[in-house]
């Protein structure tokens, strides 16, 4: 056994013990409960065992830990992580107290353990393990820990522009330690995530809802208007999105990309059981190519008028529409915003429509070309003995923050099971996971 596993082995229940005490603080994002004690905590702890220097930077919101720890070389590279959770919800769907830690069948339950508490402590103990052999790092370490990222980090870009001239002038790369990795069980290295852009459009043409009979014909029905604003917006005859220089920017995967993309899983029956779909004409690549480097439009909400039970001859006046885009890398998500307001604009002049954003994160992309890629993977697959590598998540996280303010490549290396149910009743990490993602850290040291 090697010295990182020994030490690991023999230090498993310590590390344990003080995951638990960090689920036992609760730090609710939506109510802000524990986020002092917790910040406290974390502090202390940078402080003990990574002799880091820590400031903690306020916000209109939870505040950010900002960890500075000096290595033998001058390069800098920061590690990004989250300490608040979801709300556990109804107590009554959870097998344990979620904010006790809870070990049984080989998985470590808690509200926040996946997401992002045990990925968080990962990193902290892999470098602390590290310490204890090496007594030294290879190279500076910056750690930027925000408590709102269950918000929608609504004052991280903020933060990090607030930073950016002098904290973190020098980072020259960052990784981002967040999510889930494969099905298969298999770690994954992500280079790129794509990005969303959230809207709602409501049309209102009255103040209440009127007879059918008495106004047919008389008053405009706004749900007539919404589904002309949408064909607008969207071809469905031919399944493409009628919005000026969507598409400009979409770039098809590279020879290396595709090489990657002939590594991954490929389950088609899993695919069928989720979408409901009896046949899945769809291919390994096409599949991939669709998640990753296509953009989306997506009708996540509709409503207008009576739905309930039976009929009622009404013209509603409100209708309302939530839209969501899922972009890629090099889309330009402003210069859409202004063609989406183009579009509509004689609907927005009359007062008819009304606009509201609701979610703008802008995609994020790592060159495949990047010199880190070698090193970090191979980091990964020394402490797993394997690696997948993924060109884009096909979720969304704030990546942008770290290639479009800093200028640095960003990685996102995920620690928790695909099936951690984060965000759900009994939220959890396998063993595993948890001890892989301090092999993980140690051997990103050792690599990068």
């Amino acid at each position: 056994m090697n010295q990182r596993d020994h030490y690991i082995n023999l230090h498993i229940k310590d590390f344990k013990r003080t995951l638990k005490k960090f689920i036992a603080l609760k730090s609710i994002s939506a109510t802000g409960q524990d986020i002092q004690e917790t910040v406290s905590f974390l502090s202390q702890l940078l402080k003990e065992y990574l002799s880091a220097k820590v400031k903690i930077f306020h916000t209109a919101g939870s505040p950010t830990l900002l960890a500075k720890i000096s290595g033998q070389r001058k390069n800098n590279i920061l590690f990004y992580g989250h300490y608040d959770v979801m709300d556990p919800g109804n107590l009554h769907d959870w097998q344990t107290d979620p904010f006790t830690l809870t070990e049984m069948h080989d998985r470590l339950y808690g509200r926040g353990v996946g997401d992002n508490k045990g990925q968080l402590l990962g990193q902290i103990l892999g470098l602390y393990t590290y310490k204890q052999i090496h007594h030294s790092f290879p190279f500076n370490i910056t750690f930027l820990i925000e408590g709102e990222e269950e918000q929608g980090s609504k004052h991280l870009e903020e933060t990090v522009k607030l930073l950016a001239a002098n904290e973190l002038a020098d980072i020259d790369m960052a990784i981002v330690i967040d999510g889930s990795f494969n099905q298969s069980g298999q770690h994954v290295l992500r280079l790129g995530n794509r990005g969303v852009l959230g809207f709602e459009m409501t049309v209102t043409t009255g103040s209440q809802d009127n007879h059918s009979g008495n106004l047919g014909n008389i008053m405009q029905n706004p749900a007539l208007i919404l589904m002309k604003l949408i064909n607008r917006l969207y071809d469905f005859k031919t399944q493409q999105v009628n919005i000026p220089g969507y598409y400009d920017q979409v770039s098809s995967p590279s020879q290396t990309e595709r090489t990657w993309l002939k590594a991954m899983p490929f389950n088609r029956a899993n695919i069928q059981s989720q979408t409901g779909i009896a046949t899945t004409p769809i291919n390994k690549f096409d599949y991939y190519q669709q998640l990753m480097f296509k953009p989306t439009f997506n009708i996540s909400g509709l409503y207008a008028g009576y739905t309930g039970q039976g009929m009622k001859t009404i013209i509603p006046h409100l209708a309302v529409v939530k839209i969501d885009c899922r972009l890629v890398a090099k889309q330009n998500m402003y210069q859409i915003q202004k063609e989406i307001e183009r579009l509509i604009e004689p609907e927005l002049s009359d007062g008819i429509v009304d606009l509201h954003y609701l979610v703008q994160i802008p995609p994020s992309k790592t060159s495949e070309n990047d010199s880190h890629i070698a090193a970090l993977a191979a980091a990964i697959n020394a402490a797993t003995g394997s690696v997948l590598i993924e060109p884009v998540m096909p979720g969304t996280v704030p990546n942008y923050v770290w290639t479009d303010i800093l200028k640095v490549p960003v990685f996102t290396i995920p620690y928790a099971n695909f099936d951690q149910r984060n965000h759900a009743p009994n939220e959890n990490i396998t063993v595993k996971a948890f001890t892989d993602g301090i092999r993980i850290s140690y051997e990103l040291l050792n690599h990068l």
